[in-house]
């Protein structure tokens, strides 16, 4: 029986399906059997990332209003076998789904997979609570920008009246800023948010170019990004390390030397 996961956001742009087509890499890679539903109904973005668009021909609305069956919705990658996508509905609207028939959708993924991860939609509004209960965790995705903070502690506090207590995750650092003092430590905007931190991910321009190049944040190939989706995999599956402080190393004068002669 698998483990299944709701990644939302209280605002949108804070790359909330980009760590959900990474996790789902990551964990594909090393061997577990991986279905990711695209939740942001309407507003469809997964198939992009994970360079499936061509692929689609049923969506999530089909599924559930029983135009296909479900091994006829699942879209499998074609360099990670053992991955696979449901889209979202792109003309459809969160209000023409029931929660019992999501819940059914991935009731049913659970069992066939080891870890199921829907990307929920941004905001507060129907879409994030058609999804919400009918999974095993929350996953609340934000930057470390006062907006992006501010949006994260309303839905979690949403959240928290539902009876969930979400964990979250801190995209898009840059540590030069945090280094500067600009942007907090992540832990100190966990603990002002009173939420577990299971992992933080840098601002990377590698990231960026990836995406560009038809690859998920997972597949820049730079050892430390790759670490950080690692680490944050197992944290998502429940081996929480503590997620450590930016601490700015000075350099040697032969590292100083050595860098200059690389550029």
């Amino acid at each position: 029986m698998g483990k299944s996961y709701l990644l939302i956001s209280g605002k949108g742009g804070v790359g909330k399906s980009t760590l959900a087509a990474a996790l789902a890499v990551t964990a594909a890679r090393q061997g577990s059997r991986v279905a990711l539903v695209d939740g942001d109904i309407g507003l469809r973005s997964l198939d992009l990332l994970l360079h499936l668009q061509d692929k689609v021909l049923y969506d999530l609305k089909d599924l559930v209003e029983h135009r296909c069956t479900l091994d006829q919705a699942l879209i499998w990658h074609d360099e990670f076998k053992n991955l696979c996508l449901i889209v979202g509905g792109q003309q459809a609207k969160p209000k023409d789904f029931q929660k019992k028939d999501l819940q059914k959708v991935v009731r049913t993924l659970t069992r066939r997979f080891d870890l199921v991860l829907v990307d929920g939609p941004a905001g507060l509004g129907r879409g994030v609570n058609n999804f919400t209960n009918i999974v095993d965790e929350v996953l609340l995705v934000l930057t470390p920008d006062p907006v992006s903070i501010r949006s994260a502690e309303k839905l979690a506090n949403q959240l928290y009246a539902a009876g969930l207590r979400p964990s979250m995750i801190l995209n898009r650092v840059n540590k030069e800023l945090v280094y500067s003092g600009a942007v907090p430590q992540p832990n100190v905007i966990a603990s002002s948010l009173d939420l577990p931190l299971l992992g933080v991910i840098e601002e990377s321009p590698l990231i960026y170019q990836a995406l560009l190049n038809g690859k998920t944040a997972a597949q820049t190939e730079d050892e430390n990004i790759t670490a950080s989706f690692e680490a944050l995999l197992r944290a998502v599956n429940g081996d929480l390390e503590p997620v450590p402080d930016f601490k700015k190393t000075h350099k040697s004068l032969f590292q100083r030397i050595r860098d200059w002669l690389k550029d």
